[in-house]
């Protein structure tokens, strides 16, 4: 699965977002969360391909990541610069030590969960079919 598919994933969402000139100031921090959020999912759709009932959780943390995907498209952010900062968080969260690493999970869940909650109906709307779609991918095959 390539970086790019929870990015975009939200595209049509945000296709109404005016253009910016530079990346916003906390997109690298939203990129860090996407990466932790995207290692937490992966062992979470393992879990649910074995046959544990985790589809709930999983849900929430793919809806986190694509809930601070969106924020960050409609801040600014474009594609190009949203997939070099998310595969250069990838890289760091790998090299983080396991207790840093589930802390900024958590953290990064907790994130992603308020920018969900305070979403528009049809933001979240949005959001959830984006989420539901990426759980297919990932307990496909």
């Amino acid at each position: 699965m390539t970086p790019s598919v929870l990015l975009s994933t939200t595209l049509a969402w945000v296709s109404f977002a005016g253009a910016a000139l530079a990346a916003p100031a906390e997109a690298p921090h939203a990129a860090a969360c996407v990466a932790a959020l995207k290692a937490n999912e992966s062992g979470l759709a393992a879990t649910l391909k074995a046959g544990a009932p985790v589809e709930s959780e999983l849900l929430t943390v793919v809806r986190s990541g694509i809930a601070i995907i969106g924020n960050q498209y409609l801040a600014g952010l474009r594609e190009a610069e949203a997939r070099r900062l998310l595969e250069a968080a990838e890289k760091d969260f790998e090299a983080l030590p396991r207790s840093t690493a589930a802390a900024r999970q958590a953290q990064c869940l907790q994130e992603g969960q308020t920018l969900y909650t305070n979403a528009s109906s049809f933001e979240k709307s949005l959001i959830t079919n984006a989420a539901q779609r990426r759980i297919k991918r990932l307990t496909a095959a």
